[in-house]
């Protein structure tokens, strides 16, 4: 058995990898050939492959199965083969359709990672924590940048972006000094009370968590938020966790979360009242068109244009294009990671200004933190790959022997569609 590991080819920023070299090494010594393909940008340099016993080489193609982060070009899939990778396909995204469809008229089978779950549906390979601390301190940065346009000095302005940190240790010790300096010389009055959001709770906002504990904080409800139930300090920072009950309504029968997600149009948006409450927003929740959405335009300038305009940066980390935050109207990579709305004139300026909202809208977050992503996610992967290896997919789906949370996140099979994600058909057709 060959495994091919490809160059991330999506972005000039992608630099991370599925496999690192410690992990490859243990692989060869167990008899499989690997194969990994050159790359410029990635965070490893190629002698690293070839020292852990890997060809480095261009013609990966040869591989039985084919490994990656992102996902790979229509043009680079070839037939019968196995790919491995998050496809970003199962909500039916249409600048992928193109992609799988081309995986079905090669005949090949895809395995997504992001379907690789437990038996309770918890997902077991994941770069969502470092979305979510990547995605805090590309915030904190922005909100930085933002007040000093404003004539506010803050020690925000002091956080980098998270690419420009070496590691995540880095960025938590500078990250740490920063809380220090809020402990001892506050932030300006005319921001106060500072106010932070976060939704979810799940591996992405936990995330954020790491990053903003570390300033002084005071953790309030929604409900306190609302009413203002808390003492205004110069050095404190006032944090919120948003879960789903707090930012849709039933339209009919008591919350259950069993109930939301099984009649997701039986619940109204209910967010709206908290917009004017908050400093900064940082969104982590999964969103898909069936839910009810955080913020619309509409709404966001409704209370803009009354003088309801505290909330001046949202960190959409979920990133989903016209999702549940409308403010999101595009995605990009850092070079291209915020955008601002104007109320005022009702346009985007693709940057950070002084006026109206900004929001980070970097898509690949985990990629500038590409060493302690990698080295996370390949801790993982390592231990799922054998099964994955060992099989023969030359068999129908129903005869292949795979752990079952391995054949779950098998999408398409010898260029058919598996039963769990047949409903995709839909989204090919259009």
């Amino acid at each position: 058995m060959i495994l091919g590991i490809r160059n991330e080819d999506k972005s000039r920023w992608e630099k991370r990898v599925p496999l690192i070299p410690v992990h490859i090494k243990k692989l060869i010594e167990s008899g499989v050939k690997v194969i990994v393909e050159p790359s410029e940008h990635r965070y490893i340099p190629d002698i690293e492959f070839k020292n852990a016993g890997a060809i480095v080489s261009k013609d990966i193609n040869q591989a039985n199965i084919i490994i990656g982060v992102k996902e790979i070009p229509k043009e680079k899939i070839e037939k019968n083969k196995v790919y491995m990778f998050f496809s970003h396909t199962i909500k039916g995204q249409e600048y992928n359709m193109p992609m799988l469809k081309t995986l079905l008229e090669k005949n090949c089978t895809l395995i997504d990672y992001e379907l690789i779950k437990d038996e309770a549906g918890e997902r077991l390979i994941f770069f969502g924590r470092f979305a979510g601390i990547a995605g805090m301190i590309e915030t904190l940065y922005a909100a930085g940048q933002k007040y000093r346009m404003l004539g506010l000095k803050t020690p925000f302005e002091k956080v980098k972006r998270a690419y420009q940190y070496p590691s995540v240790a880095q960025a938590k010790k500078e990250i740490a000094e920063i809380g220090d300096e809020i402990r001892r010389y506050g932030i300006p009055e005319e921001i106060l009370p500072l106010t932070i959001g976060i939704t979810g709770y799940g591996h992405v906002s936990r995330g954020a968590w790491e990053i903003l504990n570390l300033l002084p904080l005071e953790e309030i409800t929604p409900g306190q938020l609302l009413k203002g139930y808390f003492e205004v300090k110069n050095n404190l920072i006032y944090k919120t966790v948003f879960r789903i009950y707090h930012f849709v309504k039933p339209l009919k029968e008591d919350f259950t979360f069993k109930h939301y997600y099984e009649h997701p149009d039986l619940y109204a948006p209910d967010f709206k009242k908290y917009i004017p409450k908050l400093s900064i927003l940082v969104n982590g929740i999964y969103w898909d068109p069936r839910y009810p959405k955080l913020i619309t335009l509409k709404d966001f300038r409704e209370l803009w244009l009354k003088g309801e305009n505290k909330l001046k940066v949202i960190g959409d980390i979920t990133c989903d294009v016209n999702g549940s935050i409308e403010l999101t109207v595009r995605d990009g990579d850092p070079e291209h990671g915020f955008l601002t709305y104007l109320p005022e004139n009702n346009r985007f300026v693709d940057e950070i200004v002084p006026d109206g909202a900004t929001d980070m809208v970097i898509t690949i977050l985990p990629s500038e933190l590409p060493k302690d992503s990698s080295e996370y996610f390949s801790s993982v992967l390592i231990g799922l790959l054998k099964p994955v290896i060992q099989a023969d997919y030359t068999v129908d789906f129903e005869k292949l022997t795979l752990p079952p949370e391995i054949k779950n996140a098998i999408i398409c099979h010898k260029g058919e569609l598996t039963p769990q994600y047949r409903y995709l058909e839909n989204y090919l057709r259009n």
